[in-house]
């Protein structure tokens, strides 16, 4: 059986279901997008900040720990404040006496017969010495010594791989702060000078060694081979340390650039509203200044509070690391007033009344006289740098960049002014202010003349009257001319 198939012959009939042609999302409407573009503006604004604040942290570092000059300065202020002499010197007294049995140094010039009075002797002589270390550590030979062997020893800090000296060394593996060249000079000071070096070159020879060797089989602990020898790092931390130092290194430079190209980017992304994105740029950095301050303020309460047990040591503890984050707290401020003056600067450039007197007033300075503009912003800029109150005004490359952002920031004006200002001339700005000056004196004269009460011409006559009578009184009219006088006033036409 075959089955025959043959289409339609009305092509009509056949209903072909039409296919949905594809639909394209709205467009965003302008609002909308506007919107967007400033919320991602606003979000590369808080990454900035947020990279400013770590940008500001490790330049303080690298400055404060990598810079010899910020070291020994810092290690001076440190020495000369007076809550740190005390504990120091504290210090010193103790590892004094630990180092030099002074009863028994004290016994054996007594008699025997008053050999019982060493002990308290003793004790007198180190209350004594806690009285006399301060008033050593603050002299002007100690303070000397002290800023040249911290130079010294920063820069063999930098260099550690290299061996030691006479205040840093590196043997056994170990990094240590050596402080007995005070400790002799506190001697000195006692008149223990001889015992001090006698117990020292004992403790360095070979019954040194057997006495320590037995103590610490004995305590289980290590003893130093001489006193007054503080450990900073050990060869386990050497590498560490150089990590971190190198990081630091790169950190002072990368974050501050990503943080500036950030705020960079913003405001060029901000097309119509860069002024306003100029001024948020600004209180940016101020917000980064305030955050490194709350950081330093935060970082003091909570180191002193979790090292330091002995309350009577917090005094001193809390100067250390007030004196130590002095150049955080100066580089704070100094990003404050950068964004203080970069805020000024986007004010400058509104639209409000005083902004654009401003700008009326130096327009013609501007546009007849552009290099006694440059001049005296020229004299300023060297005015701040010789100045110095910033660590960044100090330098070479920030000084470069602060002249350009001068001279474009200059340059902006004059372009800006000779556009809304073109027939300005001086004095313009001047003349409305005397004119409203004159004006306003004009009134006031004219209001105190019309206040003033008209007199009439029998008032007048009779104030002269009163006045003639009041000279006759007095002797210096006599009879006849005060009678002449009356009569002209009563009969003035006679």
């Amino acid at each position: 059986m075959r089955l025959d198939w043959a289409p339609p012959s009305d092509a009509a009939d056949i209903h072909v279901p039409e296919q949905p042609e594809p639909t394209e999302p709205p467009p965003e409407s302008p609002v909308a997008a506007r919107h967007s573009r400033r919320w991602r503006i606003n979000a590369i604004f808080a990454l900035a900040a947020v990279v400013g604040v770590l940008a500001v942290l490790a330049v303080w570092v690298h400055r404060q720990v990598l810079d010899t000059n910020n070291w020994t300065n810092t290690s001076s202020q440190l020495l000369a404040d007076p809550k740190i002499q005390a504990a120091v010197g504290d210090l010193l007294v103790s590892e004094l006496f630990n180092s030099v049995d002074v009863a028994a140094e004290i016994k054996s010039v007594l008699p025997s017969q008053i050999g019982g009075l060493a002990a308290p002797a003793a004790a007198g002589l180190r209350t004594l010495a806690n009285q006399i270390a301060p008033r050593v550590l603050a002299t002007t030979p100690v303070q000397n010594a002290w800023r040249t062997a911290n130079h010294a020893a920063q820069l063999q800090l930098l260099r550690i791989l290299n061996g030691g000296s006479r205040t840093i060394s590196t043997n056994n593996g170990v990094v240590a702060l050596q402080l007995r060249p005070l400790l002799t000079q506190l001697a000195a000071q006692l008149g223990l000078q001889q015992q001090f070096e006698a117990v020292q070159s004992k403790l360095q020879g070979s019954t040194g060694a057997t006495a320590r060797g037995t103590v610490q089989e004995k305590l289980g602990v290590t003893l130093p081979p001489q006193s007054g020898s503080i450990v900073i790092l050990r060869s386990s931390q050497l590498k560490t340390a150089q990590d971190i130092v190198k990081a630091i290194k790169g950190l002072a430079i990368i974050l501050p650039l990503i943080s500036l190209l950030l705020f960079a980017l913003a405001v060029w992304l901000a097309e119509g509203w860069r002024r306003v994105a100029l001024r948020t740029a600004g209180w940016c950095l101020v917000g980064i200044g305030l955050a490194a301050i709350l950081a330093r303020r935060i970082l003091s309460d909570t180191v002193v509070s979790s090292l330091v047990k002995n309350p009577a040591n917090r005094p001193a503890a809390h100067q250390v690391l007030a004196i130590g984050t002095s150049l955080l707290y100066n580089i704070a401020i100094a990003v404050i007033t950068y964004g203080l003056l970069i805020v000024l600067a986007a004010w400058l450039a509104g639209r409000t009344r005083p902004a654009l007197a401003v700008r009326r007033t130096l327009a013609p300075l501007l546009r007849e006289h552009p290099a006694y503009v440059y001049a005296v912003a020229a004299v300023l800029l060297l005015f701040v740098v010789l100045w110095g109150p910033f660590p960044s005004t100090r330098e070479l490359f920030p000084i470069i960049g602060f002249v350009i952002v001068l001279g474009l920031g200059i340059h902006a004006l004059r372009a800006m002014t000779a556009q809304e200002f073109p027939d300005a001339q001086l004095g313009d700005t001047l003349r409305p202010i005397r004119a409203w000056y004159s004006e306003r004196r004009h009134s006031t004269r004219l209001r105190r003349h019309t206040s003033e009460p008209q007199q009439s011409p029998g008032d007048s006559r009779i104030v002269d009257l009163e006045r003639l009578a009041s000279l006759h009184d007095r002797g210096f009219l006599t009879e006849d001319e005060f009678q002449t006088q009356k009569t002209a006033l009563l009969n003035p036409g006679a």
